[in-house]
């Protein structure tokens, strides 16, 4: 009989395959695009209250809710170990939500359309390709500014789009993924300060620092390890987080660190001044650390966090 421990490795281990070999699925069934539309569905109804950041706290509640509950009942129901059947349903149900908190074959793809339109020259189509990924202005990007955004947005996606969810999958299950992938989806569409939501975003914006803090730190120890894996010089560059963000100089920082390159979003931050302008070459390398990356994450943190937290059960309960 399968134990929760194996249960939980099988699972998050499928998930990571199924990311790799099959990317995304369709918007009309991704779990992420529906919370994206129950956002934008509930959101005039909260916008209506006076106190707007009492309304976030709720509104960020009812997302969770709403997008949680009714997979963690349905899984309950069909978590009959003894039941083949059942434990199959509950395994591919499960894998597929999971699967659905991160992402790396996305991010691959993004940035593979960007360094592909650099290596053809065509400066325009490698503007639009980072407009995507990014919420700065690209019209008049010069190619180490498309570089820089890239590194930037690999690094910091590395934490919001993969670390952080199973950070919270290894000590919470699916909830904890779940959770953290409705709060880092109201982030991205809320929680901004030039927004008009920016009152009624506090809250979420507040939630998503939270989430983020431990995994932030964990970054710079992880992306040393793979660019030494890989190959690559790391530099010897101090981390500062010099961005206003409370979590994301440490990822960007680390990525321009290993990698010598000067990072700037113009106008808000400049990372690793005395480093190297980024090339394409540099993005390449980027991708590469985060793949690697995520392998090791899986490999060092996630299984063993798992095992240990499932044997400390198992002396509680004997």
């Amino acid at each position: 009989m399968i134990n929760g421990a194996e249960l939980l490795i099988l699972i998050v281990t499928l998930a990571f395959i199924l990311d790799i070999i099959m990317g995304e699925p369709p918007n009309i069934i991704h779990p992420v695009v529906i919370i994206g539309r129950t956002i934008s569905k509930f959101k005039p109804y909260f916008m209506r209250y006076h106190n707007r950041i009492l309304a976030g706290c709720l509104f960020l509640l009812w997302v969770i809710i709403l997008n949680s509950l009714p997979v963690i009942i349905v899984l309950y129901i069909l978590y009959r170990p003894g039941n083949i059947l059942f434990l199959i349903a509950f395994i591919i149900i499960y894998v597929y939500f999971l699967k659905s908190t991160f992402s790396i074959n996305s991010m691959g793809k993004h940035i593979k359309r960007i360094v592909n339109s650099i290596k053809d020259h065509d400066i325009i189509m490698a503007r639009k390709h980072t407009s995507m990924v990014v919420r700065r202005p690209t019209d008049n990007m010069d190619i180490h500014g498309i570089a820089s955004a890239s590194i930037e947005t690999i690094a910091e996606g590395f934490v919001d789009g993969y670390l952080t969810p199973l950070f919270f999958y290894s000590f919470f299950g699916l909830a904890g993924a779940l959770v953290s992938r409705v709060i880092n989806t109201m982030d991205s569409n809320i929680a901004y300060r030039e927004s008009q939501y920016y009152e009624i975003g506090r809250c979420t914006a507040i939630g998503d620092s939270i989430i983020n803090f431990f995994g932030s730190r964990m970054v710079p120890g992880i992306f040393r390890i793979s660019a030494f894996l890989m190959g690559y010089s790391a530099g010897k560059t101090r981390i500062v987080n010099t961005t206003d963000s409370l979590n994301a100089g440490y990822s960007i920082g680390s990525m321009a660190s290993v990698l010598n390159v000067r990072l700037e979003k113009i106008g808000e931050y400049i990372i690793n001044n005395q480093g190297q302008q980024p090339e394409v070459e540099d993005i390449r390398k980027a991708m590469n650390i985060y793949y690697v990356s995520a392998a090791l994450f899986l490999i060092l943190f996630i299984i063993p966090v798992i095992a240990i937290l499932f044997f400390i059960h198992l002396l509680v309960i004997l």
